[in-house]
């Protein structure tokens, strides 16, 4: 787990670098209501531990990218990289094609990775197989997408397959 959480309300990151939980920003939004709102900022450490080193690469480096609070403890190394390529090849989605430079989120994000993000990020790999974002679940966004074209259900795969290579 990349991620503990000691008695004293602190995070040890994978560098083993520790971070008291009192110099961690948070957000919090007030309502007219006597207790706010409960957001995911706002949720204990433990579970926070519990939820992001099931987050595939691209929600995790979405999350990572949204505070102070989850850029300091989401996990964007190696190995949530490698996991979701070899998830990938598994299900058998697309995969970069040629060598990936892992050495940063900058540099793992260009070329055929950008692509392969951008192309999940519009569910436009859902298919006939389900949501390939929500894995276990109906596209209910490329359903969308296939009615607002005419195109009648169960005919994604090959819509995404010509419409995406221009």
């Amino acid at each position: 787990m990349p991620l503990h959480q000691t008695p004293s309300f602190e995070y040890i990151l994978p560098d083993l670098t520790t971070i008291p939980l009192t110099t961690l920003p948070t957000h919090h939004h007030h309502q007219h209501q006597s207790s706010p709102a409960p957001t995911l900022t706002t949720l204990p450490p433990e579970l926070h531990a519990l939820i992001i080193p099931h987050l595939p690469y691209p929600d995790a480096l979405a999350l990572k990218h949204t505070c102070h609070l989850f850029y300091h403890i989401v996990d964007t190394s190696i190995r949530p990289k490698v996991a979701w390529l070899v998830d990938r090849h598994t299900r058998g989605l697309p995969c970069p094609q040629k060598k990936c430079i892992m050495k940063t989120d900058a540099l793992f994000c260009r070329g055929e990775v950008k692509v392969l993000m951008e192309r999940r990020r519009r569910h436009q790999e859902c298919g006939t197989r389900g949501c390939e974002v929500v894995v276990g679940r109906g596209c209910d966004v490329s359903e969308r997408k296939a009615r607002r074209m005419g195109m009648p259900r169960g005919r994604f795969e090959s819509l995404w397959s010509t419409s995406s290579s221009g």
